[in-house]
């Protein structure tokens, strides 16, 4: 998966989801965290927190500035799932999806890159590293029409 936003503004937070956690397998699993494993220079993490799909009406594909905009809610706040496993049926989607709130301090240098799981399935602990990519430049504000 890649994503590009070529609309970011220096000082401004953004949230930045990582991809569905899906269970491809017969058996459920119970998901713990979600990160991204290389945040380029210009961009500070803030941190992680753990949404629900119902309360988003969906999974967000972009960068979602913190405090929203139309159409969009605001993910601060929403409830934070991060502080407790959310299991996923064999073969469903999972319900929950990890996201990082970044702070862009500068020009952002690279891209948001590889995205990793970390869940439980029986008693065994896994972690699983997936190929994403969020290009996140500097531009002009986005216009919102009304």
């Amino acid at each position: 998966m890649e994503v590009t936003s070529p609309h970011a503004q220096v000082g401004k937070e953004y949230w930045v989801a990582l991809p569905a956690a899906d269970n491809l397998t017969s058996r459920p699993l119970t998901l713990l965290r979600g990160e991204f494993t290389r945040v380029p220079h210009g961009l500070k993490l803030i941190e992680y927190r753990a949404f629900s799909h119902e309360d988003t009406e969906g999974h967000p594909m972009g960068p979602t500035p913190v405090g929203g905009s139309p159409g969009i809610p605001d993910l601060t706040r929403l409830h934070d799932y991060s502080d407790r496993p959310s299991r996923v049926a064999p073969h469903e989607p999972g319900d929950i999806f990890w996201a990082a709130r970044l702070r862009v301090t500068g020009k952002v240098t690279g891209a948001l890159t590889g995205c990793r799981y970390f869940y439980r399935q029986g008693s065994t602990d896994y972690q699983q590293d997936l190929s994403c990519v969020t290009k996140i430049r500097l531009g002009p504000p986005l216009k919102i029409r009304n």
